[in-house]
């Protein structure tokens, strides 16, 4: 396990709440190391189709909801299975936790309403964020 890892798992461990919660959390991290960062999954999810979405997520209103089959579709379903299968789940439950967790994180990274912001916001950057605002 790497020192990356180990930032990750001791924030999601500090944050709390249940197993499923500390999944998609960790699930949410992954899939953003493989798109190579918070702008590149952005950008992914952009082509993909969900744009109006994202343009919820990234302004200071509040988020569109997205299924997770529509996530499927958005990052395609090569992706959301490899990241399904690490976690012992089917493409499925990953797109409907995906769905959950990325309009959070995605408004997470660009607090000032714009999606320059999550350029170059990469895994240390959300480990630092999930320590900011879960661990008091």
């Amino acid at each position: 396990m790497g020192l990356m890892d180990s930032l990750i798992g001791a924030a999601t461990s500090a944050i709390g709440g249940n197993s499923q919660q500390s999944t998609a959390i960790q699930m949410v991290l992954d899939l953003v190391q493989r798109s190579g960062g918070v702008g590149s999954l952005i950008s992914k999810l952009q082509q993909g189709g969900l744009g109006d979405a994202l343009q919820s997520w990234i302004s200071t209103g509040s988020n569109q909801s997205v299924s997770g089959s529509e996530v499927q579709s958005a990052l395609g379903s090569g992706m959301v299975q490899e990241v399904a299968s690490k976690f012992g789940m089917d493409g499925n439950q990953a797109g409907d936790l995906l769905a959950q967790y990325l309009p959070n994180l995605v408004d997470s990274t660009t607090p000032n309403g714009s999606a320059q912001d999550a350029d170059g916001f990469g895994l240390d950057d959300i480990a630092s964020l999930l320590m900011k605002n879960f661990i008091k």
